[in-house]
């Protein structure tokens, strides 16, 4: 996709993949697809490549509409070529360059590594008990948590996309059989944090979020999913939200789950952090990564670790374990005050 919407690579494919052409205001609006992806591009009076419109898949948004406009063609040394390159990616602008300069076929040695052609690496999910039914699922650099209830299971964050969800949902089962998935608590809208959520819908699962994430699921979940059709593209299941403001506590009449919003956090409006007072467990992802064995404290405190501490403090909560989303494993309130201390370099 990153080549074929280049002015010269989207006619290049245009020509392979027998693309149609009609007539456009000013020009000709150019037309060609390949398997699922279908590419649109606008070529000029002047028999420029002005637009090129494809779309891709996202785990969240499905059907993803990407967008880029060349223009302000100049001659460099021969080359005809956009000094001002524009890329908007589901309705919001995420690159603008201005080129100023250009040399034509230019010597390059490109090797691809060998991981490119490799098959994917089957997900793996591995199981930390933390406490008395409240397991760390880990995996790769996303983590989830799962808590055994009288007569189901509270899932904490469904990341990444449905591969990562599904194993995830396998391994929760597996651990706590013939228990139904209720809940799914969601932290943040974020795409690694959220990628997953979609999958928990398709479980049967309600999603637990913050007020402020509802409409959003609701909208970008109204997207087509044809380019790579998930589960709950397939089942057409309708989500179910529990939102909350400030706090929400679920509980089983004998565990208590509290879900807090991360006030005053830059990371994300609507941030959320579990915290399980029995066990003194807090679940939170993205405002605090603990570093590796060995690693050296950072030189400056991380502002959004700094953030959760104050939160903590406020809250009034009596933390033992944290149990990060990202990062090498399980945390404590000394380890998250020696990573806001600042080192001293003197």
């Amino acid at each position: 996709m990153e080549i074929w919407t280049t002015p010269h690579g989207f006619l290049k494919a245009a020509v392979v993949n027998n693309a149609t052409s009609t007539p456009s205001e000013g020009g000709s609006e150019v037309t060609f697809s390949s398997g699922k992806n279908k590419y649109v591009g606008i070529i000029n009076a002047q028999n420029e490549v002005a637009r090129v419109q494809t779309w891709i898949d996202n785990p969240v948004l499905g059907d993803t509409e990407v967008v880029f406009t060349y223009s302000d063609y100049k001659d460099f040394g021969g080359v005809r070529f956009p000094s001002r390159i524009q890329r908007v990616q589901g309705e919001h602008p995420v690159l603008e360059l201005t080129v100023s300069a250009v040399t034509a076929n230019p010597a390059v040695n490109i090797t691809a590594p060998a991981e490119a052609n490799a098959a994917p690496a089957p997900v793996a999910v591995t199981v930390e008990k933390l406490a008395n039914g409240v397991y760390f699922l880990k995996g790769g650099t996303h983590h989830s948590v799962a808590i055994d209830q009288k007569d189901h299971i509270v899932v904490v964050e469904g990341p990444q996309n449905e591969a990562r969800s599904s194993a995830v949902i396998a391994k929760v089962k597996e651990t706590i059989p013939n228990k139904p998935i209720k809940y799914l608590v969601n932290t943040h809208v974020h795409f690694d944090h959220s990628g997953g959520v979609r999958t928990f819908v398709d479980e049967g699962a309600t999603i637990v979020t913050h007020q402020d994430n509802k409409p959003y699921y609701q909208k970008a979940w109204d997207a087509p999913h044809t380019i790579n059709p998930d589960k709950l593209a397939q089942s057409k299941k309708t989500a179910t939200f529990e939102t909350f403001g400030d706090k929400h506590v679920l509980t089983d009449g004998s565990r208590t789950i509290e879900i807090y919003k991360i006030a005053g956090g830059g990371h994300n409006d609507a941030f959320a952090m579990v915290y399980l007072p029995k066990e003194k467990i807090l679940i939170e992802g993205d405002a605090y990564t603990p570093l590796a064995a060995n690693a050296p404290p950072p030189a400056a405190a991380n502002p959004f670790a700094v953030n959760l501490d104050e939160n903590i403090t406020r809250l009034k909560l009596d933390v033992k374990q944290i149990a990060p989303l990202h990062g090498p494993g399980v945390a404590t309130m000394a380890d998250l005050k020696a990573f806001i201390t600042p080192r001293n370099t003197n």
